[in-house]
């Protein structure tokens, strides 16, 4: 059975590189939700204060609606959010972070569930300190 072939937002990739550790915006010790707000704020300029809780929380959700538009299996992501815990009752932001980290980007054949080579390559770029120019630096 063939994959969907829709593409995911630009920003719902940086969402869950941010959740699998790939933001180097931020540090090694910092939480999925730092990591987002980091990202956020540097997308946006915007004030890492102004991301509430309640706030990362509607931006991670949007993330989600995109993410299960694009994925292969969606009600596999669905059960992994709500059947995952079966000792913990975490709250849906926890769960969906949960889920993006755990998220098949790649599998033998190349990128699924929406990702694409070009937009993990801008995910680096996106999670990357910049350059005084503007510029990421190069790895």
């Amino acid at each position: 059975m063939m994959g969907k072939t829709k593409t995911m937002q630009q920003r719902t990739c940086n969402i869950i590189m941010c959740c699998k550790g790939h933001c180097k915006l931020v540090d090694d010790q910092a939480t999925m939700q730092d990591a987002i707000i980091t990202y956020m704020s540097a997308e946006c300029a915007c004030p890492k204060e102004y991301y509430t809780r309640h706030l990362v929380e509607q931006i991670v959700l949007e993330a989600l609606y995109d993410y299960m538009n694009c994925a292969d299996n969606p009600g596999f992501e669905l059960r992994q959010i709500f059947h995952q815990y079966a000792l913990a009752d975490p709250p849906i932001l926890e769960r969906i972070l949960t889920m993006f980290q755990l998220t098949k980007v790649r599998n033998d054949q190349g990128c699924v569930n929406g990702f694409t080579e070009g937009l993990i390559h801008q995910s680096d770029i996106d999670l990357s300190p910049k350059n005084t120019d503007g510029d990421s630096h190069d790895k």
